[in-house]
């Protein structure tokens, strides 16, 4: 054993750390690729399938999403631990860990697969699907719980893969495989195979990323072996124990992304669910843009951990925090002043509602995704308990606000049931727990985020004011031109209010001191 440390840890020192500003823009750059196809596509697949067709897609896809329950939080688990044992140079905890992960996760893949195969004809009838979809729902549950199942072990790779910050590798077999889905639904739905069609095209599409993750684990990191015969069950109840907290956490995030749609569903209607489904879709990508790019931090921070050097850690936090800042606050700015524009653009005025409740969501995002490098932190650091039962606390609000205001507000009740608790909780309760346990001051936490806020906000009501906002303007040259005019804006005012130091004005004034 003490060989294979030395011999892990020389191998280790022989290799340079890999850059988190490379492996952030491959990040950004296989999204880049995912939101052009994505955009696309989804008003292709609306024409083919219809608005209840494409309701029937989106509302599987949020019933799927539960289904990431099943990993009992072992995926966030496996992350930290290859990581943390990578920078140790442990090379036998590590196989140990993978191995066992990969053991699990056949067995929930497997469990997945059986379940989807239950409960699709009860979820049918439940939401009263129309006979003419009643089958093609229920084969659609079915394909994607085969999705599912294959997911679970292939991600077991694929995060191997990430743990030891090979992102452009996995980044360039991501956009490959982004452009084989894309292609195969489109010739399976000219070929009129309908939701079936869409549904086959993601299955296909999972099996080739299964491969693939295999190869790249194999060839990139090859100290790594997943063998059954590495697996412990101490192992298994380590990485049980530390997901235990996540899942509180995925159960919380999959009830904020998924429950909407359900309650939509249920107490209005499918095409209602569509439409919801654009604004979320629009959302969500913003979502995805900074954690593409921050995801990049939480193998390293782990890595840091393993090796003692915290002051490193709290040093990248904070120049973390002022990027995702100034992505979050700018993206979620520019989906506000011309989202309905752009929903209009895209998805043609059938869709119209859809602007109103993307104003909404990106209110609260903004706030929660600024501070998406400190989730990384907390998961690296083992230091997310606390962090559970605010999330928690936060979906079950979530839950409650949008049944009772579904009944008088419709789809924007739903999407203020959303907005309310995630702004209480990611406003007064993340700045306070995040900045004690990083050990800095809330003034030193709150700082680099501050002035994207100022910005935002300004520039915003500037734009609405102008009547920017509700206007029904369509042409893709006038998105151009405002996205161009409002995003140079917002990066020269971050330039004259970094230069002229408002953080220190503001420390004066609220009298904290500038660390």
């Amino acid at each position: 054993m003490t060989h294979n440390i030395s011999n892990y840890k020389s191998i280790s020192r022989s290799l340079k750390q890999p850059s988190l500003k490379v492996n952030a823009v491959s990040n950004w750059f296989a999204l880049g690729v995912n939101i052009v196809v994505g955009f696309l596509l989804t008003p292709f697949i609306i024409s083919n399938l219809g608005k209840i067709g494409y309701g029937i897609w989106t509302l599987v896809g949020s019933f799927i999403g539960y289904y990431g329950l099943l990993n009992l939080g072992v995926s966030s688990a496996l992350m930290r631990y290859i990581a943390r044992y990578a920078g140790q140079g442990d090379e036998k905890s590590l196989n140990g860990v993978a191995s066992t992960a990969f053991a699990m996760f056949c067995c929930t893949g497997t469990l997945a697969i059986v379940v989807s195969f239950i409960i699709a004809d009860p979820l049918a009838r439940f939401f009263e699907v129309e006979p003419q979809y009643f089958d093609n729902f229920k084969y659609v549950i079915w394909i994607i719980g085969f999705v599912i199942g294959l997911s679970f072990p292939s991600n077991v790779f694929g995060s191997i893969v990430r743990a030891h910050e090979k992102f452009v590798a996995a980044n360039t077999a991501n956009i490959a495989l982004t452009l084989t889905r894309a292609g195969m639904t489109v010739c399976l739905l000219l070929s009129g195979a309908g939701l079936l069609g869409v549904a086959v095209a993601t299955l296909i599409t999972e099996l080739v990323h299964l491969v693939v993750n295999f190869l790249l684990c194999r060839f990139l990191t090859p100290t790594v072996r997943v063998n059954f015969a590495f697996t412990r069950l101490r192992v298994l109840r380590m990485l049980i124990t530390y997901g235990s907290v996540t899942t509180v956490i995925v159960i919380a995030d999959i009830m904020r992304g998924n429950i909407d749609s359900i309650v939509i569903g249920k107490w209005v209607n499918l095409p209602a669910v569509g439409v919801y489904g654009i604004a979320v879709i629009i959302t969500r990508y913003i979502v995805r843009l900074i954690t593409a790019g921050m995801s990049v931090l939480t193998p390293r921070f782990a890595t840091l951990d393993g090796k003692g050097d915290h002051a490193q850690i709290r040093r990248l936090l904070v120049k973390a925090l002022a990027v995702s800042s100034f992505l979050s606050f700018g993206g979620y700015m520019m989906a506000i002043i011309i989202g309905k524009q752009f929903i209009l653009w895209w998805v043609g005025k059938d869709f119209a509602d859809a602007a109103a409740i993307l104003w909404i969501l990106s209110i609260s995002h903004a706030f929660a995704l600024a501070q998406n490098p400190a989730i990384g932190f907390m998961y690296a650091l083992n230091k997310h308990y606390f962090y559970a039962i605010a999330t928690i606390i936060e979906a079950i609000a979530n839950l409650t606000l949008s049944i009772i205001l579904v009944y008088r507000y419709g789809i924007v009740g739903v999407a203020l049931g959303t907005m309310i608790p995630m702004l209480i909780i990611k406003i007064l309760v993340m700045p306070v727990y995040v900045s004690k346990i990083a050990g800095i001051s809330l003034w030193e936490y709150i700082r680099p985020m501050l002035p994207f806020a100022v910005i935002a906000f300004f520039m915003t009501l500037a734009a609405y004011y102008m009547g920017i906002v509700t206007q029904d303007t369509t042409g893709f040259g006038y998105l151009i031109y405002i996205a161009m005019i409002f995003g140079s804006l917002y990066i020269a005012g971050w330039y004259l209010l970094r230069r002229n130091n408002l953080t220190s004005i503001l420390s004066v004034i609220t009298g904290n001191k500038i660390g």
